[in-house]
């Protein structure tokens, strides 16, 4: 049995938790995290602790997990609750920087508050544990959402990776038809190409090309959010 310590510090978004978690079981591996007790600082401090049967090399990968999954569960119980940069630190062993954006939760509309505890248990019972790659519809929905959250703002990766996401909780239904046509266009290459800056200070026209996609993007996150939100509370 090995126990690792590290320390880990969020840079949070503007957004302040009203629950935190602070332990998450994978196999026989635990990690346990020691949230401050004022979590409306702008920066949180807390030890990280990772015990069980394990390499220390592989210690780095359950910390990054454990934040990921606090960030789904968080985010699925309090919408918009969690966000910020995660730097962890733990002597010889590197753990990456993390920046998980809430900005998905932000856009989506009608969300509910639920209870975190529920949204816990909903989760375990899915039985994702250390799983890189999903299963099933609804680890692939939440693992979409989670490459969107690291990622920089992207209306076009947006746009293909929520309707993914959608497609695999919902079908292909009339509601989001739009959404799906959009995707598809993009894949074969039949949408615009679009400066990386895309800057409308520089060509105003980029706006009006692009409103649409963050309109069909806007109503897919609340779509794929919604969906997940009522697995929950059946």
């Amino acid at each position: 049995m090995n126990e690792m310590r590290f320390e880990a510090e969020i840079v949070r978004g503007d957004a302040v938790p009203a629950e935190v978690v602070r332990e998450r079981t994978y196999g026989n591996v635990r990690v346990t995290a020691e949230w401050p007790d004022d979590l409306t600082a702008r920066e949180l401090r807390m030890a990280v602790a990772v015990r069980g049967d394990i390499d220390r090399r592989d210690a780095p990968a359950y910390i990054e997990l454990f934040f990921h999954d606090v960030f789904l569960l968080l985010n699925l119980a309090a919408p918009a609750s969690f966000s910020g940069t995660i730097s962890i630190t733990g002597g010889e062993l590197h753990v990456r920087e993390l920046t998980l954006s809430a900005r998905l939760f932000e856009y989506a509309s009608e969300l509910e508050r639920l209870p975190l505890a529920r949204v816990v248990a909903w989760f375990d019972g899915l039985h994702i544990g250390t799983a890189q790659t999903a299963a099933s519809g609804v680890p692939a929905a939440l693992f979409q959402l989670l490459h969107l959250a690291r990622a920089e703002e992207d209306e076009e990766v947006s746009i293909v990776r929520l309707a993914n996401a959608a497609e695999a909780l919902l079908g292909r239904p009339e509601s989001l038809r739009r959404l799906f046509e959009l995707r598809d266009a993009i894949a074969h290459g039949r949408t615009p190409v679009f400066h990386p800056m895309h800057d409308d200070a520089l060509d105003p026209a980029v706006e009006d090309a692009t409103r649409e996609w963050i309109e069909l993007a806007d109503a897919a996150a609340s779509a794929v959010i919604r969906a997940l939100q009522k697995q929950i509370v059946r």
